[in-house]
């Protein structure tokens, strides 16, 4: 007896159907679980990033990444969290990794200028700070290129900056930042800042008199700007800042 073809083929393509059925099936379970898995990774990270816990908070964005590797905002995030967690090799090699697709994106500049100077690479701190300064013309850069250049000696280029810095601040609404721990950092007025830098040229130089009336100067204009409050009791105190 001849087998009936017609009920083969039907058989076989109704498990053919079903096979296809279970695969899809198996796909949106798998994808409603990577939906589910993302949403706690996405919790978890908001809620470390409100307590300040950034070591769990990296741990979620590299969970975010391993389900989702395109998603940017998350890896171009990696850089800042791990400054922030003292971690300057992977700082530094997240934001090259960033810089690449981004080579003038100011923020990543920062960081990278961050971490080179956590190195002692002052040369190529002093390199990216005249890059943003020359590309952006604000004051801050031009500020820490003049304390880069202090710190490093080199007092003539470091006199012309405090030069400038002195004309511009006039007008300027700006601050620049100062660490106060390894996470936490004070935003200071830049004419505050500039007398600050100013007082602490001339200490170095021994004119202690000029060096206290500028570090009243940058009191007067900012009260609770820690360094110069620290650099101004040591100098009362007969210490050399």
């Amino acid at each position: 007896m001849l087998p009936n073809l017609q009920a083969i083929y039907k058989l076989y393509y109704m498990k053919k159907m079903m096979l296809g059925l279970a695969l899809l099936l198996t796909l949106v379970a798998c994808k409603q679980e990577a939906t589910q898995n993302n949403s706690n990774y996405e919790q978890m990270l908001n809620r470390s990033l409100q307590v300040k816990d950034y070591q769990t908070a990296i741990t979620a964005i590299h969970l975010l990444l391993l389900s989702d590797s395109t998603q940017r905002q998350y890896l171009d995030s990696l850089p800042e969290m791990y400054v922030a967690v003292r971690n300057i090799d992977a700082a530094e090699f997240y934001t090259d990794m960033a810089l690449k697709n981004a080579p003038t994106n100011e923020k990543l500049m920062q960081l990278k200028a961050l971490c080179l100077e956590n190195k002692g690479d002052f040369e190529g701190t002093l390199d990216i700070m005249n890059k943003l300064y020359a590309t952006t013309n604000k004051i801050t850069y031009l500020y820490q290129i003049t304390a880069i250049q202090l710190q490093g000696g080199d007092m003539d280029n470091a006199a012309k900056g405090l030069k400038t810095l002195e004309t511009k601040m006039e007008n300027s609404t700006d601050s620049v930042d100062f660490m106060l721990s390894a996470t936490e950092k004070q935003k200071v007025p830049i004419r505050a800042a500039v007398y600050h830098l100013k007082a602490y040229t001339l200490a170095q130089n021994r004119d202690l008199m000029a060096a206290k009336g500028l570090w009243e100067k940058a009191l007067k204009e900012y009260p609770q700007f820690v360094a110069a409050r620290e650099a101004y009791m040591q100098l009362m105190q007969g210490g050399r800042r």
